[in-house]
Order: structure tokens, then C-alpha cells, then sequence
């Protein structure tokens, strides 16, 4: 072990004392010996280092850019938004609810061509929701992994993510005919864009069973944007999605709005074909946005198509700016999973068709005023027809 300075002057310093408490014993002869003998090599080493025992002291500057460089790979974002809602079933007096949503997400790119995300949400378990009511005596509220996944650039045009990921597919103004927004599908997806040509592939994990075969989605997409005059632009293409093992199964977490049979099992299999369009110009000097989505299950013999249409105008991203858009949509109870399509619309789910009015304001501060007034019916599939209005109001914050 090398001597250090502390050892010495240790030595150094209790050396006298004993030699007063012992009148300059043998012991003490020894102890001068071994001090001399460790300041020699103390020297040596000093000598080797080029004179001086100093710590190499780095730069704040140089500090303070190291930790530049790794939080300017890191982002952290989330979202709060605060709802009252009224909904008026026929089957049922009249419901209101308070209920919240809270998310935060972490995005770092730890290579110039490689994005890790994740993500919590509140709102449980479910796939399509982040919703938590207030209820149940002031009880705690879940909070969930909502996304975890890797976004990989193989090339300049082609990425391949890989977890539990944000919805990799197209969808016309993001609409949720076939998918809700807050869905987050699981597994392994290629996305491919040049100039105004896009594709997209993937191969998600639904249901994983120990005693049976697994249900797999495989979806595939295709489609294009072109430039028209006025700077109005158009993007429409198609998509293909194969449910592999669904028909005869239970349903994917809850029932909802698809056909059963006696064991409550899937009536049909899901294989969705889908034909999208969007167009986007400007009238006033304010974007407009007008869009169309049919979808068709070739697997169902009846109750199997669904479409859905609707015009925004103008858009709500800066403090003192507002935006409206109205919606009509007739979704066909077999027409896609009902498990996986808007939460709110008609109740939730499939066999329903009516209209959605929205509307939203920034407020100056960030907060955003958001309401959406939906009227449907639904219940023709399931032999029940009846009125479905739901009325939300909500207040978010984004940061």
C-alpha cells in the first residue's frame, strides 16, 4: 500500500507525544525510523507524478456540457384534463360523473437514429381509456405502463418499433372508427415513408393463451399524399388487418357491442378491410380538414360495415385560438372489435350510429376548454335499439 500524506502527518504528530509520555524509549527510535522511511517514498512518488500530488481539476465548462449532452437527449411531457359528464341511456335515468386523466411520458434518444419511449397513465387496465371516475370513497386511483417501446431509424425512410408502442397506423383525422385514440397495440412494427408514399406493417400480440393457440393481428397499409392547387393537400390509401384465432374466443378484455354466441364467445372472425381519405386546405386563412373511412369485415355474413365522415375547421394550438368539428359515424356491431374502438361514441364499442359535435378554446395560461356532444343510437344488432347521448366537458392542462 502506498503511504499517503495523512499517514504521515498522523505520525508525525502523535510521535512527540509518546516521547514525552515514555522519556525516549527503543519503541520511539523505531517509530522515527518508519516516519523517515515513509516520507522518503512519499518524495519518490511525488518525483514520479512530475513534482506535484495535485487533483486534476475539470473545467465547469466542460461539466456543465456533459450534462448539456444528456438532457438534451431527454424530454418529459405529460398531460391533465379534468371532465363532467351527463349521459342520457334510455335504459337508464340520467348519469353524471366527474373523472380525470393524467399521463406522463419520458422520450430519450440515446443514438442520433434510436428513440426510447415510456410512458404511465391512470385509468388502469383498460386498452382504450386513461379515464379514472371520482368515486368509491376518495379511494386511490391505478396508474399503468400506457406505452414502452423503441423507435429504430434502419434507414432514412424506414423505422422499426418494437413494445407496447403508440398506434403506428394511419388514421384519417386521427378518427377511431377502427381503433380509440388512447389504444396503444403490443408487439413489432415497420413504418415506411418516402416523398408522399407511406406503408406501414405490423404484427401485434392480442391474447397469448398457455392452452390454445394465441390471436395475433397482422395489419398492412398502404397510401399517398399529393399536393393540389391552393396548397390543398390530399392523403388516402388503404389498410388490412387479420385477427388470426378470434372466432370461438372470449372477448379481449370486455364485451362490447360485437355478436356472441351461447358461450359468449366470438360469433365471427375479423379480418378488416379499409378505405380512407383526407383532405386539407384553407378557407378564411384557417385550415379545414374534411375526411371519410369505410371499413368492411369480409369474415361476417351480416352486420359487417362501418364508415364515418366529418369536416373541423380552423385549429386550437396557441392561446386565444378555438376550433369546431362535427362527425357522423354508423358502425355495424360486427364491423370491427368492439373492444378496441372509441370509448366514448355511442357508449363504447360497435352496433351503434349518430352524430359527434366538438368544439375547443386555449385559454391564455395553456388551459385548454374542450366540449364534444355525442347522439346516437345504438342496439339494432343486439335487438335494443335505443337512444345514446353523452354531453363532456373538459378541462386540460399539456406540459
Amino acid at each position: 500500500m502506498r503511504p499517503t500524506m495523512l499517514t504521515v502527518l498522523v505520525l508525525i504528530g502523535i510521535a512527540p507525544a509518546i516521547h514525552a509520555q515514555s522519556g525516549g524509549s527503543e519503541e520511539i527510535a523505531a517509530l522515527r525510523a518508519e516516519v523517515q522511511m515513509l516520507m522518503e517514498r512519499l518524495e519518490a512518488l511525488e518525483q514520479d507524478n512530475g513534482g506535484s500530488a495535485q487533483i486534476e481539476e475539470i473545467p465547469i465548462e466542460e461539466r456543465l456540457a456533459a450534462a448539456s449532452a444528456w438532457t438534451n437527449t431527454v424530454e418529459i411531457s405529460g398531460d391533465l384534463r379534468y371532465r363532467h359528464e351527463i349521459i342520457n341511456d334510455d335504459l337508464f335515468t340520467e348519469r353524471q360523473r366527474q373523472r380525470i386523466r393524467a399521463r406522463v411520458g419520458i422520450n430519450a434518444q440515446p443514438a442520433e437514429n434510436l428513440q426510447v419511449s415510456f410512458g404511465l397513465t391512470t385509468g388502469g387496465a383498460n386498452p382504450i381509456s386513461g379515464n379514472q371516475s371520482l368515486d368509491s370513497g376518495f379511494s386511490r386511483k391505478d396508474v399503468t405502463i400506457d406505452f414502452a417501446y423503441f423507435d429504430w431509424g434502419l434507414t432514412e425512410n424506414l423505422n422499426l418499433r418494437g413494445g407496447k408502442m403508440r398506434n403506428p397506423f394511419f388514421r384519417p383525422a386521427s378518427h377511431h372508427l377502427i381503433n380509440d385514440n388512447d389504444l396503444n397495440p403490443e408487439g413489432l412494427a415497420l413504418r415506411y415513408s418516402s416523398n408522399n408514399f407511406f406503408a406501414n406493417a405490423a404484427r401485434f400480440y392480442v391474447e397469448e393463451r398457455k392452452s390454445s393457440d394465441e390471436t395475433i393481428l397482422i395489419g398492412a397499409q398502404a397510401g399517398f399524399t399529393s399536393d393540389l392547387a391552393n396548397g390543398a393537400r390530399v392523403t388516402a390509401g388503404a389498410s388490412y388487418y387479420a385477427y388470426d384465432e378470434a372466432k370461438g374466443r372470449p372477448p379481449f378484455f370486455f364485451k362490447h357491442g360485437n355478436q356472441f354466441d351461447a358461450n359468449g364467445n366470438y360469433l365471427n372472425n375479423f379480418n378488416l378491410a379499409e378505405l380512407f381519405a383526407q383532405l386539407d386546405f384553407e378557407a378564411g386563412g384557417h385550415p379545414v380538414r374534411i375526411f371519410a373511412d369505410f371499413v368492411t369485415n369480409t369474415e361476417a355474413n351480416a352486420y359487417s360495415d362501418g364508415y364515418s365522415y366529418g369536416i373541423f375547421y380552423r385549429d386550437a394550438s396557441e392561446p386565444g385560438t378555438w376550433d369546431v368539428g362535427y362527425t357522423y359515424q354508423d358502425l355495424e356491431a360486427d364491423a370491427v372489435i368492439g373492444t378496441f374502438t372509441d370509448s366514448d361514441w355511442g357508449g363504447g364499442g360497435t352496433d351503434a350510429k349518430g352524430h359527434s359535435f366538438m368544439a375547443s378554446y386555449i385559454m391564455r395560461g395553456g388551459w385548454n376548454l374542450g366540449l364534444r356532444y355525442i347522439v346516437t343510437e345504438r342496439g339494432q344488432a343486439a335487438k335494443l335499439v335505443r337512444d345514446y347521448n353523452r354531453l363532456m366537458m373538459d378541462i386540460s392542462f399539456s406540459y
